[in-house]
């Protein structure tokens, strides 16, 4: 006769495979995207003999050679700039300039569409970056 005893056994450790490839994977994502984050946008400023040095906290618009517009390094659009805009004529407190950091190579029509966004929404405190003639070296 066979003996029916039930065996000791011990109980399995989890396998942690799945979970050390889907950290692997995590680690992976956030050291690339971090390498993508950390570069800016080179952007090569019109010549002004008015130019000076500015100091302040705005609020930072780009306008790259292609005719896009960035804030805090995210793509917006002409419609995003005027709710910014709006946005911040209506604080009463806390009403800071708009800082438009055009690039040399951007199209005129995009640089006016962009200044026509801002004045049209409560912007008439804005700034034009620009490099001073001075400094330029040939």
């Amino acid at each position: 006769m066979i003996p029916l005893k039930p065996r000791n056994r011990e109980t399995p450790l989890p396998d942690l495979t799945p979970m050390l490839d889907t950290v692997f994977i995590l680690l992976f994502f956030f050291v690339i995207a971090a390498a993508f984050a950390i570069h800016g946008v080179d952007l090569r400023l019109p010549k002004s003999s008015a130019a000076s040095s500015y100091a302040g906290h705005p609020i930072e618009i780009l306008l790259t050679a292609d005719g896009t517009l960035r804030h805090n390094g995210e793509l917006v659009t002409l419609r995003d700039v005027a709710f910014l805009v709006r946005d911040n004529s209506k604080s009463v407190g806390n009403n800071r300039q708009i800082l438009l950091v055009p690039d040399r190579n951007a199209a005129v029509g995009d640089f006016m569409a962009t200044v026509g966004a801002i004045r049209d929404n409560g912007g008439d405190r804005l700034v034009i970056a620009a490099e001073p003639i001075a400094a330029i070296k040939p």
